[in-house]
């Protein structure tokens, strides 16, 4: 009992020292450790089953820091990346998140300048309620782009 305690501790005290994970990375953590303890478990403490069972857990918890990781920004933002590389005035995309049911338009509205840069309207719908904002889009020397709010 004493073991899980200080089990419990060590990873409370160690997830409040560094705080800049993201959830796909606290994910990988969390089931590489309980798959590396379940594996410890059930051989009896062999060795080559706990870095198994900690190798699936990495692996699953990849996945499912994926899934988690997905929220609107992320879907608006692949669908704006498209949208540009487009390359025409007018230019639309669309993009809905399903674990949310929030989608959004969006709009190339103009371009201008040097560097290359795009004026986008971006239509975000919540619950049928529509709200409009303006994002400008610059290319880079790099090739990608970059917001500027």
């Amino acid at each position: 009992m004493i073991n899980k305690f200080l089990i419990f501790i060590f990873f409370l005290l160690g997830s409040c020292s560094y705080s800049s994970f993201d959830k796909k990375e606290i994910a990988e953590i969390a089931t590489s450790s309980v798959g590396g303890y379940l594996g410890y478990q059930w051989s009896d403490g062999d060795i080559p089953t706990t870095v198994i069972g900690s190798s699936l857990g990495l692996l699953l918890g990849g996945y499912i820091g994926e899934y988690l990781a997905k929220n609107d920004y992320y879907y608006y933002k692949t669908s704006l990346i498209e949208t540009l590389e487009n390359n025409q005035l007018g230019a639309t995309g669309y993009w809905k998140n399903i674990k949310s049911g929030n989608e959004g338009v969006i709009l190339v509205k103009n371009y201008y300048g040097d560097p290359e840069c795009r004026l986008i309207e971006h239509r975000y719908i919540v619950r049928n309620s529509t709200n409009s904002f303006y994002d400008t889009a610059c290319r880079l020397e790099s090739g990608a782009w970059t917001l500027i709010r």
